[in-house]
């Protein structure tokens, strides 16, 4: 163990995500000086089965206060790290899981260990004075994962609790990422221009995407279609488009409350059909409510070869629900989320188990998410497939895609 290695100080403090709610901040610094800082980011839509967030639910902040988990921090967690190496992300992490002893962070609060293990995570890479692409990288050849940047928001991102989460765009097949940045801003603004155009231009989503009036998820997707040939290039063969449905969010325990119609499994599967086959969506997440494992491999057989079926929500970045969902034939990747599972380490076994069993990985963000631009270095040193950071719009988001121009100049 080098000392210059050793934790020395652990800081918290009081910050505020995208929404302007409270967020935590963690630092930690060793010896030598080098240190590591992060956020938690928090999510709108958010799974059953992830690690729950600790907040002081009383009048300040409208319950959404963090001042007990600074306490926490402070008062307990802190001296059981100071005197450890940042360069073991493991002892690091177990001490934290053996706090908690709970299986979703009821104790110890997601957002709590989230923000601690990443500024662990960040102080041994800035330690090694590497960045953190490079000292955590599982590949020799690093590339830009495919960028997955929503047009259009809605659902729990928007209010309308009742409608798809997120319609998106990725390139297929080889891209230039500067390239497509470039399309993605041609797509962005005519769609801009044509919401306007037919006044049904309502306002913006937690991600930065366009909040529609008036229209539904077949409208939403022929904008986009249309956008994507006005700059030239071709759907399915050019750039794909993605839709996150979210369906946990608008299903009442036997109906799903689309918009104002309650439709049950099977005519949400014929909508999700229809997109597929008339509107080339070509990746679509979390389709059924998030414990329907049966529907998801259906849909999943329907579409062997069109459509990639992505579990966020019926995973929740979580090694088990991995392991189950693979059993179950129902997945061809999943959404990887950092503040799911709470710790680095955890966030890697599940990482890990994917790649081996050939399922898609998918490094995303939260809702209300910060400034902070790890996730685009852990993306390109974790090999991840694709990056899922929001919109094209609001500095939470560009900053990250801004962060992967940086790094792709450094490949």
């Amino acid at each position: 163990m080098k000392d210059s290695s050793i934790i020395e100080k652990v800081l918290s403090r009081r910050v505020f995500d995208s929404r302007g709610n409270p967020a935590i901040e963690t630092e930690i610094i060793t010896k030598s000086g080098a240190h590591g800082r992060a956020i938690s980011p928090s999510g709108a839509s958010t799974g059953k089965n992830e690690a729950i967030e600790i907040r002081d639910k009383d009048k300040r902040y409208n319950g959404k206060d963090v001042k007990k988990g600074l306490e926490l921090i402070n008062n307990e967690i802190a001296s059981l790290l100071i005197g450890l190496s940042c360069e073991d992300q493991e002892g690091f992490d177990k001490i934290l899981n053996n706090y908690d002893q709970t299986n979703q962070k009821k104790r110890i609060g997601g957002n709590v260990s989230t923000s601690l293990s990443i500024a662990n995570y960040l102080c041994a890479s800035n330690l090694n004075k590497t960045p953190a692409f490079r000292f955590y990288a599982k590949s020799d050849r690093l590339k830009i994962p495919k960028p997955e940047i929503q047009i259009f928001g809605g659902g729990a991102h928007s209010g309308n609790q009742n409608s798809f989460q997120d319609f998106l765009i990725y390139p297929i097949n080889n891209f230039s990422y500067e390239e497509f940045l470039g399309s993605v801003y041609d797509i962005f603004n005519y769609t801009k221009k044509i919401l306007n155009k037919n006044n049904n231009f309502f306002g913006y989503c937690d991600e930065g995407g366009f909040f529609p009036n008036k229209l539904d998820q077949f409208d939403i997707c022929e904008i986009i279609n249309e956008g994507i040939l006005k700059s030239q290039l071709n759907p399915n063969k050019d750039l794909g488009i993605s839709i996150d449905v979210a369906a946990s969010n608008f299903y009442n325990g036997s109906k799903y409350n689309l918009y104002n119609d309650k439709i049950d499994k099977i005519e949400l599967g014929n909508i999700l059909s229809t997109l597929v086959n008339e509107f080339n969506v070509s990746l679509i997440e979390d389709p059924f409510y998030e414990e329907d494992f049966d529907s998801f491999a259906l849909l999943k057989k329907q579409h062997t070869k069109s459509v990639k079926i992505i579990g966020d929500d019926l995973v929740c970045s979580n090694y088990n629900l991995l392991s189950k969902a693979m059993e179950n034939k129902c997945v061809d990747g999943i959404i990887v989320k950092i503040n799911q599972c709470g710790t680095i380490s955890e966030t890697l076994d599940t990482i890990d188990l994917a790649k081996k069993n050939n399922i898609q990985t998918i490094l995303s963000a939260r809702s209300g998410d910060t400034e902070d631009v790890f996730l685009s270095q852990f993306a390109v040193a974790w090999d991840v497939d694709m990056i899922k950071v929001g919109s094209f719009s609001r500095s939470e988001r560009t900053s990250k895609w801004n962060e992967l121009v940086r790094i792709e100049e450094k490949l």
